[in-house]
């Protein structure tokens, strides 16, 4: 490790200097450990890839969520008899369900190594339990957490590690595969503040191409990447010297091939969200007499349906067993009953107003006194169906641990506020007609979900004009005054 860390700061050095183009050192072939190997030799990798599960670790048909104990099967299925194998995931693991929040991702971490993790790189929601707890969990689960673009105050970076190195023998020859994570600078803005205080999260791209470029230069044949980005395609195409791109964020399914700036190619994956699918990639890496490799890639999505023809792990259904015996008590206390579902539905909640967000803004405005209250779309995560309330149902809903802050705001201040949250509706209307999901804008979770006042608008008036009136207790609030 020591040997690629003076890598990477002769590389830096080039590039500061000489402006160098990182694709040129990724091009050059590189030489097998054992140079009386005379034939071609194949390397048969295996690497299962999964993201943005958000703790979704159990079973659930009616979620189409595979679960970690059919994880765990796929798995060791899949790369029994390989060469090599690798289980890497993209992020946003560690948070998002009762079963993680109440232990602040324990359980997510233990089922991680229970599964048999190698590697993975931050995702927004997994700085959710803050920057200390996130290392922690990295140390339960016994894995790498790689985001080396994240650097502490001091310039050094804030994880353990850039890269995991791991070498392969056959017939005499030695494949070096390694891998790197990345973290889209826009994540930090995804998160609390106070959970990566002190963090710089640096330019993703420029550390890409030198990580890359420093791990060719220290004869690995193959360079995987982690990333967790908005526009993954958009960022492996701008990086030379990286194979095959590992992607989590855009919960999409992605399989496609890029090209970088030196003419070269990579094969760019996201493999769904949700664990409602696991990726399965084969890297039949073919190394010559010279050492040169070349790299073949076929990848198998595992569905929800697919998955069920995988017995559960025993040995996982033990861990997870222990895990839902111990929360059970807190999970299932009653706080309260619906005599209807609580609209919570991920499109509904960025197109309008639902009754699942007049519960919530009201619950804060009983619980501050304030005038007004606001909830962003992007905070309400689920529905809760009618009947028994539970608390696990509230951990649904709201699993981040933010808290409600009061604050004194002008009328003309709120109303920018709601012109804001209107012109943010209006582009989700034309993205959930159009049926496209790229077509949703990056800050739709910042509509606004309101509380305490009846607003009325005409979205067909120009931005900053389409509120007409704002009514509280059915009469006219006055725009000039201050409120909380």
């Amino acid at each position: 490790m020591k040997q690629l860390q003076k890598q990477r700061k002769k590389i830096m050095t080039f590039l500061l200097t000489f402006g160098i183009v990182f694709g040129l050192l990724g091009a050059m072939p590189v030489h097998a450990q054992d140079e009386n190997a005379s034939e071609s030799t194949t390397f048969d990798v295996k690497i299962v890839h999964t993201n943005d599960i958000h703790a979704r670790v159990e079973d659930d048909d009616y979620n189409q969520v595979i679960g970690m104990e059919r994880l765990s099967t796929i798995a060791q299925t899949f790369t029994a008899g390989a060469d090599g194998s690798l289980m890497l995931d993209s992020g946003d693991i560690f948070h998002g369900q009762p079963i993680a929040t109440l232990v602040q991702g324990e359980s997510v971490a233990k089922l991680m190594k229970a599964c048999g993790y190698d590697a993975m790189t931050a995702g927004n929601h997994d700085w959710s339990y803050g920057k200390d707890r996130l290392k922690e969990l990295g140390g339960i689960a016994n894995v790498k957490i790689l985001s080396g673009n994240i650097k502490n105050a001091d310039g050094t970076s804030f994880f353990d590690t850039d890269a995991l190195v791991k070498e392969f023998t056959k017939n005499g020859k030695t494949l070096k595969i390694g891998v790197f994570g990345v973290s889209d600078p826009n994540m930090k803005d995804k998160t609390t503040p106070s959970n990566v205080e002190g963090l710089e999260f640096q330019d993703a791209i420029a550390y890409a191409n030198m990580e890359a470029a420093a791990l060719k230069a220290d004869g690995c044949n193959v360079v995987i990447a982690l990333s967790h980005t908005l526009n993954p395609k958009n960022m492996a195409a701008q990086v030379d010297g990286v194979d095959l791109w590992l992607c989590g964020h855009e919960h999409i399914e992605l399989s496609d091939t890029v090209t970088t700036p030196n003419g070269s190619k990579a094969y760019v994956s996201e493999s769904g969200y949700y664990l409602n699918t696991v990726g399965l990639i084969d890297l039949n890496c073919t190394m010559d007499a010279e050492g040169s490799v070349h790299v073949d890639y076929n990848k198998t999505s595992v569905d929800y349906e697919a998955a069920q023809n995988y017995p559960k792990d025993a040995s996982v259904t033990a861990i997870l067993d222990a895990i839902k015996a111990e929360n059970e008590t807190a999970l299932n206390r009653v706080i309260g009953t619906s005599p209807v579902e609580l609209d919570g539905v991920w499109e509904h909640i960025r197109i309008g107003q639902t009754n699942l967000g007049n519960v919530i803004t009201d619950a804060y405005l009983l619980a501050t006194g304030a005038d007004i209250a606001f909830e962003n779309a992007g905070g309400i995560r689920a529905s809760v169906a009618a009947g028994t309330i539970t608390y696990g149902d509230i951990i649904n809903v709201s699993p981040y641990g933010n808290y409600v802050v009061t604050k004194k705001l002008t009328g003309a201040q709120i109303k920018n506020m709601l012109e804001s949250s209107l012109t943010i509706q209006k582009n989700c209307i034309a993205a959930n007609d159009s049926g496209e999901w790229d077509a949703w804008p990056n800050d739709s979770g910042s509509y606004l979900q309101v509380g305490g006042i009846t607003v009325s608008f005409d979205p067909a008036q120009p931005e900053g004009s389409r509120v007409l009136s704002v009514k509280k207790m059915g009469r006219n609030w006055i725009i000039q005054k201050n409120t909380s």
